[in-house]
């Protein structure tokens, strides 16, 4: 047994390639690996490489050629400097992939791929590298646990906690080109190297752990405050102290660490200089840190990625702080305040939830954290039957976050802000739920239609009425081969709104038996008979079959829609098969303010142009 547990980060490894098979297809343009943050962490690599374009001309062609016409995967990293653009990004990832780049770019060409960057060989190269520093971040979790007095049995535990209890999962399969897995993995590295630095003194473990410091930061500057974990990691003032002494009165060492530090900082002053003409830039924008403004309780508390809410294992870990107290009060001090000093940088960011999708995805980073105070809270249990109870409840937390993982990866969580009445319509769901969540703040009027299909109220397709089936009353709209055109409403545009900024908002009852339905609602838009934008929205992946399903889909109004134009709103079932049933149908056209917060709301769907 106890030889089958050194095995367990390889064990690990194989679990998350088949979470990997099973949840990731980098073949569709909507699921490429290299997506969202990581298109300007990765763009370092072919505008050198391939395009030799650090202005970034190139984007617009490798969006137009891999990824959705909509833009809905869209991710905008060039940011204004003077008159030439800057990749806001830092360039630390681009070193980190830069092999695996370079093996995509190889297998490219002996596979006969486009040698462009983004074709599927650089896809599956960017998802290796997410895999390997998942499988290192382990391994060197596991080590760490061990010096710091684990058992094998507790030790390789914890570290399938980590790693399958957490965001981790998601931040690896699902957004694997994002920063978190790799700073995970070279933070652990820094920290098990600092260990032996001040436990083993080696000039070989200053060097490394220098180098990972300088890597980390260049990746994510704001974990350069991983440095604070350099006094914990010593155990005690006079190994801190002594070590420090030790290390600094080596010529090798210091000539080391100049060279390493120079070549770290010349990187991105390089970078900047060719993309600007100018050594120093703030490549972030607007974007900013706000120290007066933290969002403490937010960042941990909120249902909007809140990171306790959804990484409960966290907030269980906090309890291994009494254990640390009771067994040294230096380290208990040092790492009380790099948790301090960390929450509270990290909720200065002006988008405090870092639009982060499967919980609070800035905290991975410092996983190891919660992998040592999990063991402290081990030690600090006394008998047994404690150290069981603590077992079941962290099992019980690892399935609920494996469970959550499904749901995030499967969209059954909305990626928009989330709410507390979000969170629970949502909570333990296994099927997505068609939902719409408007800011009631930006409402300007509201006006409603409704129809319970009770009675003809003159809408379109009357003859689908039946009574043969129904939600509510005595009678609903059935579609099939005969009536592939469901109940709907033919409105004119111009006397609904009152403002610029208008959505159509569509509710209702759908039920469909047997098997899952092709059906459609479509929102079309009209001038003078001739449709200017057509809008479907499927009901495949909404409505159960079998049973009565509620859903909500909303349309933003086209902004050059011609005067006395129409909206049509009515259902399209294309089986030959299958019928299609709707029931207490509502239709709101809503007049939003025309502010930019609500010119793109989430879940609302853009005009097809």
């Amino acid at each position: 047994m106890k030889y089958i547990l050194k095995f367990t980060p390889e064990i690990i490894l194989f679990l998350f390639i088949l979470l990997f098979i099973s949840f990731k297809d980098p073949y569709h343009a909507w699921d490429r690996v290299i997506n969202s943050d990581g298109k300007g962490y990765y763009a370092y690599l072919p505008a050198i490489f391939i395009y030799h374009d650090l202005q970034f001309k190139f984007v617009e062609q490798y969006e137009t050629q891999y990824y959705p016409s909509n833009k809905s995967v869209f991710k905008e990293f060039r940011n204004e400097a003077g008159d030439r653009n800057v990749d806001k990004y830092f360039p630390g990832m681009a070193i980190v992939w830069l092999p695996f780049f370079l093996g995509g770019h190889l297998f490219a060409y002996l596979e006969l791929f486009p040698m462009d960057g983004y074709s599927l060989p650089y896809q599956f190269a960017i998802a290796l590298s997410a895999l390997f520093f998942l499988w290192l971040g382990a391994r060197c979790l596991r080590k760490l646990l061990l010096l710091f007095g684990s058992n094998e049995k507790t030790a390789a535990f914890i570290t399938f906690v980590i790693t399958l209890g957490t965001n981790l999962i998601f931040f690896t399969i699902v957004e694997g080109s994002m920063t978190h897995v790799y700073s995970f993995a070279l933070i652990t590295c820094f920290a098990l190297s600092t260990f032996k630095l001040f436990h083993d003194y080696k000039p070989k473990w200053f060097t490394l752990s220098l180098f990972l410091f300088l890597l980390i930061t260049l990746i994510r500057p704001t974990n350069a405050l991983v440095i604070m974990l350099a006094p914990f990691m010593a155990g005690d003032l006079k190994t801190f102290s002594s070590t420090i002494k030790n290390v600094l009165s080596s010529k090798c060492n210091i000539i080391w660490g100049v060279i390493l530090c120079l070549v770290f900082l010349l990187i991105p002053l390089i970078l900047w200089n060719v993309q600007t003409g100018r050594w120093l830039v703030y490549t972030y924008g607007n974007e900013k840190l706000n120290f007066f403004r933290p969002n403490i309780l937010q960042i941990l508390f909120s249902f909007n990625r809140g990171w306790f809410v959804y990484t409960p294992v966290a907030f269980l870990s906090l309890f291994g702080l009494i254990g640390l107290f009771r067994q040294s009060r230096f380290r208990f001090y040092w790492l009380l305040g790099f948790l301090l000093a960390f929450i509270y940088i990290v909720s200065c960011w002006w988008v405090w939830y870092y639009a982060s999708k499967c919980g609070q995805r800035i905290f991975i980073d410092i996983y190891l954290v919660v992998a040592i105070l999990l063991l402290y809270l081990y030690n600090a249990m006394g008998s047994r039957s404690w150290k069981r109870f603590l077992t079941s409840i962290l099992i019980i937390l690892t399935a609920l976050n494996i469970f959550q993982f499904y749901q995030h990866a499967k969209w059954i969580y909305p990626p928009s802000i989330i709410s507390g009445k979000i969170f629970w319509d949502s909570f333990l769901s296994i099927t997505k739920k068609a939902r719409v969540y408007l800011p009631e703040e930006g409402i300007v009027r509201t006006q409603s239609c409704f129809n319970d299909l009770e009675k003809d109220m003159g809408w379109m397709n009357a003859a689908t009425r039946t009574g043969e089936l129904f939600h509510c009353g005595s009678w609903s709209s059935r579609t099939d081969k005969n009536y592939p055109y469901g109940i709907g409403l033919d409105v004119m545009a111009d006397s609904l709104f009152v403002t610029g900024n208008r959505i159509v908002q569509v509710s209702g009852w759908v039920y469909t038996p047997g098997e899952r339905t092709e059906s459609s609602l479509v929102v079309d838009f009209q001038a003078g008979s001739v449709s200017k934008s057509y809008n479907p929205f499927y009901m495949e992946d909404f409505a159960v079959p079998n049973k009565w399903t509620y859903f909500e889909s909303a349309f933003y109004v086209p902004e050059n829609l011609p005067e006395r134009s129409s909206i049509k709103i009515y259902f399209f079932n294309p089986s030959s098969k299958r019928a299609f049933y709707i029931d207490d149908l509502k239709i709101d056209f809503i007049s939003f303010k025309d502010e930019p917060d609500f010119k793109k709301i989430e879940g609302v769907i853009l005009p097809v142009q």
